[in-house]
């Protein structure tokens, strides 16, 4: 396979410089509508083949070199980026229940299921206590659909 060829589009770029240059801002450009630094992983490496590319190596070495960091960059370099810029793990509404107070609607025997009101909504509940209806209690954890609470 001819790489200068193919490197400069059929003539299009006139150097494999230039190709992976054009490359690199592409990439760059494409990742500002992505997520997830996929992308800017890539350009990473197009920017190292550039370089390459500058200092006259060979088409294949350009190649291989935009190969390995390719890999590098997606295994290495994306997680740490994805750990300093991604998203936060949010609390979900379920969670945001611990510490509510609500009343109990159904008893709530020791080790089983009983009903809990907490604002407009009924839930399952658990206790480590039997609790009675009408008793105010605390939310302390939120496992799926379950409260488990305890008096408040």
């Amino acid at each position: 396979m001819d790489w200068s060829e193919v490197l400069t589009a059929g003539g299009f770029f006139e150097s494999a410089t230039t190709f992976w240059l054009t490359l690199c801002i592409v990439l760059l450009i494409l990742e500002v509508f992505t997520s997830g630094f996929f992308l800017g992983a890539l350009a990473v490496s197009a920017a190292l083949a550039a370089g390459i590319a500058a200092l006259g190596w060979s088409n294949e070495t350009q190649v291989i070199g935009f190969s390995v960091v390719s890999i590098a960059s997606l295994i290495w370099a994306r997680p740490l980026f994805m750990s300093a810029f991604g998203p936060e793990d949010l609390p979900t509404n379920a969670e945001k229940l611990v510490g509510a107070t609500g009343t109990v609607t159904h008893q709530v025997p020791v080790g089983g299921i009983g009903r809990v009101r907490l604002t407009n909504e009924d839930w399952r509940a658990t206790a480590s206590e039997q609790l009675e209806i009408g008793q105010a209690v605390k939310v302390v954890k939120v496992e799926g659909n379950t409260l488990d609470v305890r008096r408040a």
